[in-house]
């Protein structure tokens, strides 16, 4: 039973840490000038990191970070 129960617990810890492991970004579309909170770091050329390579631990976190970065205010 003990042996059941730590494996049960493995599994939902191990589900459970790439999910408390993603970082948001900020991007600015270069086609479109609107800013967005992706999930992945972009690798195409129409889309740009505003701050770098800065990432934040939520996405609640970038959207504020979007509203006090000037490229993203026009």
């Amino acid at each position: 039973m003990k042996v059941q129960a730590l494996f049960a617990a493995m599994i939902v810890t191990g589900l459970a840490s790439p999910a408390a492991a993603r970082n948001f970004y900020v991007v600015k579309n270069l086609t479109t000038d609107k800013c967005y909170v992706l999930p992945k770091k972009p690798k195409t050329k129409t889309v740009v990191l505003v701050n770098g390579s800065i990432a934040y631990k939520s996405r609640a976190e970038a959207r504020a970070a979007v509203k006090n970065f000037v490229p993203c205010k026009t």
